[in-house]
């Protein structure tokens, strides 16, 4: 029996094999992908905060300095924010995976690529195609499936306007290579958004999520929107579909010995999508904690509960006032309202929203590194 297996070799899991087996804890990921998506399955955005503090400058992580945002809401105006103290990178994902998996194969993690989770029997036994793998403690982060959550009774089934249906595509054309450009709503992705992330001045990520549930042609409307913001004079490279959940987080994270993180415990943030953070913070606490309670430190995993529950009640909060914005006019008022008092604030002291922003990631990364001392 493995003290600690995961579900998922994404980077929420593989933060958790990380941190857990940095203890000298017996660990296992499982991951039903041979390789990881490439290109992998994101706008690829991440904090310059979070960046650094997983060190994927130290070895070599391609990335791309964001100062600038240009958005629209439903028509031409623009609403601007320069960032001028913290910044975003659009970062190799595909790279940083990769090398964080060989970060946990270095300490001592038993990793089993390409096979998929078939079923999982409570409290302990998870049944690959011909193999039985039992854990102690069990980290789930099967990303939107969540597929041992579901078996527990912890997951309940997403509406279909609770799922980010998204498309993307690698362009290449000329773009300002410091700027992200995002749209609202309509014409290109209804009560959603549409960006163009650039990679450097010549290729960018172009996509966009909408709820499930519209009847609509994806791929009509992200060449629509590709055609816009290029001018017409554009090559695609390759194009990709995904769900993210965009739904209430759970509830409930810990049920006896499975922990929910990442994307599986619905995470990411419901108006934008974004969950890079959260994955990486919920999956390290996660690979933490499980440690401290198979050495028999802490008499339960409910510390992971308790230490999520902000995070958890924020996301209740921004989901509860999606869920108010339901015609056209509620959609176009409330996000004109909150990016032109955001502009405002920005050119009046840009400091201030980038500083309760950092403020918030540096205060989840002094919780992990107390965990770590």
């Amino acid at each position: 029996m493995f003290d600690i297996v995961i579900i998922g070799g994404n980077i929420s899991g593989s933060c958790a094999a990380i941190n857990a087996a940095k203890n000298g804890i017996d660990v296992v990921l499982i991951e039903r992908n041979k390789e990881m998506f490439n290109p992998p399955h994101c706008g690829e955005g991440i904090a310059d905060i979070t960046y650094d503090y997983l060190k994927f400058g130290e070895v070599g992580c391609k990335k791309n300095q964001i100062n600038n945002f240009t958005i629209n809401v439903s028509d031409i105006k623009e609403y601007k924010l320069k960032l001028k103290k913290h910044y975003i990178y659009i970062f190799d994902r595909n790279f940083a995976e990769k090398e964080l998996l060989k970060r946990a194969e270095k300490n001592g993690v038993e990793l089993i690529l390409g096979k998929r989770m078939k079923n999982f029997n409570p409290p302990d036994e998870v049944i690959l195609d011909r193999k039985k793998i039992k854990g102690k403690v069990i980290i789930d982060a099967s990303g939107i499936s969540c597929r041992v959550g579901q078996k527990i009774g912890l997951c309940t089934k997403l509406k279909p306007e609770d799922v980010g249906v998204c498309i993307q595509s690698r362009v290449e054309s000329n773009f300002p290579s410091d700027k992200v450009q995002l749209w609202y709503h309509k014409p290109y992705a209804p009560f959603g958004y549409a960006w163009v992330f650039p990679k450097d001045n010549n290729t960018a990520n172009i996509g966009f999520g909408i709820p499930g549930g519209l009847k609509l042609d994806l791929e009509e409307l992200l060449n629509k929107y590709i055609k816009f913001v290029t001018n017409n004079d554009y090559k695609i490279l390759h194009t990709f579909r995904s769900c993210v959940p965009s739904a209430h987080p759970l509830k409930k994270l810990v049920k006896n010995n499975v922990m929910i993180v990442g994307d599986a415990a619905r995470l990411s943030n419901p108006a934008t999508g974004a969950g890079i953070h959260n994955a990486i913070f919920s999956g390290s606490l996660a690979g933490l904690i499980a440690s401290k309670y198979v050495r028999g430190e802490i008499p339960s995993l409910d510390e992971y509960q308790v230490i999520m529950q902000k995070k958890v009640t924020r996301l209740i909060k921004d989901y509860h006032n999606k869920t108010m914005l339901k015609t056209d006019e509620d959609f176009i008022k409330g996000y004109k309202k909150a990016f032109s008092i955001l502009s405002i604030l920005n050119k009046i002291s840009p400091g201030i929203f980038q500083n309760y922003v950092a403020k918030m990631l540096k205060r989840d990364f002094d919780i992990l590194d107390k965990y770590k001392r």
